[in-house]
C-alpha cells in the first residue's frame, strides 16, 4: 500500500477555526494519525461538510466570522440525515463558562478539548469519539434492522406490516402456481382522530388493541390479521372467493360496529370501514398491487360502516391450465392466453429455472420471479 492510499484509509477529521495558530497546533498533534482537512469560518465549514461525505469527526471554534461554532452546531444537528446525527462534534474550548458550555452540550457537542491540551490528551479524546459514534452507528443499524424484521405490532399484538407482506406474497406465489385467489380486506376505524382527540394517546392505542383482539376472534386458522398505520387493519385471506369474503367482513363490521368500549363511564360507538380486493377479480398479482387497489377501494368514496366490494359485473375468466394454453395457442388463440400469461409464467417458473441451471441457457429470470 502506498502512503497516498493509506492517507485515504485514515479518518478525515475537518477543523474550523480562524487561528492559524491554532489549526497548526491541532496539525501538529493529530497529522501522522488521521487525514485533517481545515476550513478558518463556519459557513465554510459547513459547506466542505456538506460536500466531503467522509468526514468522520469535526474539530471546532466557539468565536468565528461568519457563523459561529454554536450556530455551526445548531445547523449540523437539525439536519435529519443519519450522518449529520452522529457526527462527533469536539469543542476546542478556551475560557468558557459553564454556562457556555451547556450551551455546546444542549446543542449537541460531544466533547471539549483545551487549546493547550497535548498531543496524547487530543489524541486520547478524538479516538475515543470516533469509537463511539461508529457504536452508535451500528445500535441505529441494528435497531433498524430489528424493527424491519419484527412481525408482531408491540400496539397491538397482532402481525406488524412486515408479516402483512410476508404473508401476502406466499399467499400469492400459491395462489398462482396452484391456479388459485388471494382476497386482502382492509380496515379503517371510522372517525379515529375525533375518538383518540377524546380519549388521548394511550387509551386509544389501548383501544386499538382491544379491538385487534376483537377482529382476531372472528377469523380462520389461516387468515392473519395486521395492524398499519393510524388506525387501519388488514386481513390476508387465502383461497378466499368474493362471496366468502363479503361474508367475512361483513362478519368484521358487525364485531366492531357491537364491540362494547367504554371511556370514562361513557360507551363509544365504534365502526369501521372495509374494503376488499381480490388477486384474482383485480389481477393483482403482487403485494404491493393489491394493497394498492384495497386503498384506492377504500378511498374512493366517503362513508362510515360499510364494506365496499370490488365491481362484480366485470367477468375474468378462469386462468387455463399450461396444457389448455397450449391447445388454445394451437388454435390460434393468442389473445386469450395473452390475458393469462403472468400466471402460466409463475407456474412455469421452476421448469424454466431448472432449464435455465442445467443447459446454461444464461436467461434472466429476475422479472418472471417478481
Amino acid at each position: 500500500m502506498t502512503a497516498t492510499q493509506d492517507l485515504n484509509h485514515r479518518p478525515r477529521i475537518l477543523i474550523v477555526d480562524d487561528s492559524r495558530i491554532v489549526r497548526a497546533t491541532i496539525r501538529k498533534h493529530l497529522g501522522e494519525a488521521y487525514d485533517l482537512i481545515e476550513e478558518a469560518d463556519g459557513e465554510a465549514g459547513w459547506r466542505r461538510l456538506q460536500s466531503d461525505e467522509e468526514v468522520s469527526l469535526l474539530i471546532s471554534d466557539l468565536t468565528m466570522p461568519e457563523l459561529d461554532g454554536l450556530g455551526l452546531l445548531s445547523r449540523i444537528r437539525e439536519q435529519p440525515e443519519a450522518r449529520y446525527r452522529h457526527l462527533p462534534i469536539i469543542i476546542i474550548s478556551g475560557e468558557e463558562d459553564e454556562e457556555t458550555r451547556q450551551r455546546c452540550v444542549d446543542r449537541g457537542a460531544n466533547d471539549f478539548v483545551s487549546k493547550s491540551a497535548d498531543r496524547s490528551e487530543m489524541l486520547a479524546r478524538v479516538k475515543a469519539n470516533l469509537e463511539l459514534a461508529i457504536t452508535r452507528r451500528e445500535l441505529d443499524a441494528s435497531r433498524a434492522l430489528q424493527e424491519q424484521q419484527a412481525l408482531t405490532d408491540q400496539t397491538t399484538g397482532v402481525g406488524s406490516t412486515n408479516l402483512l407482506m410476508l404473508q401476502l406474497e406466499q399467499s400469492l406465489a400459491f395462489a398462482l402456481r396452484h391456479n388459485g385467489e388471494v382476497t386482502l380486506i382492509l380496515l379503517e376505524v371510522d372517525h379515529f382522530q375525533g375518538l383518540r382527540d377524546k380519549m388521548g394517546e394511550r387509551a386509544s392505542q389501548q383501544m386499538l388493541a382491544l379491538l385487534a383482539k376483537l377482529l382476531e376472534a372472528k377469523l380462520r386458522r389461516e387468515d392473519t390479521l395486521a395492524f398499519l398505520d393510524g388506525a387501519k387493519f388488514a386481513v390476508v385471506s387465502p383461497a378466499t372467493t368474493l362471496t366468502e369474503a363479503r361474508t367475512l367482513a361483513e362478519r368484521l363490521r358487525l364485531a366492531l360496529a357491537n364491540a362494547r368500549i367504554n371511556f370514562r363511564s361513557e360507551q363509544l360507538h365504534i365502526s369501521g370501514s372495509f374494503s376488499v380486493a381480490n388477486s384474482w377479480h383485480d389481477d393483482a398479482q403482487s403485494a404491493t398491487a393489491l394493497i394498492g387497489v384495497a386503498t384506492s377501494r377504500l378511498h374512493g368514496e366517503s362513508g362510515s360502516d360499510r364494506v365496499i366490494m370490488p365491481d362484480v359485473t366485470a367477468v375474468r375468466t378462469a386462468t387455463p391450465l399450461v396444457a389448455e394454453a397450449l391447445v388454445m395457442l394451437h388454435k390460434g388463440m393468442h389473445a386469450e392466453v395473452r390475458d393469462h400469461l403472468p400466471s402460466l409464467m409463475h407456474t412455469l417458473l421452476p421448469l424454466l429455472e431448472l432449464a435455465n441451471e442445467e443447459m446454461q441457457l444464461g436467461w434472466s429470470l429476475e422479472r418472471l420471479r417478481g
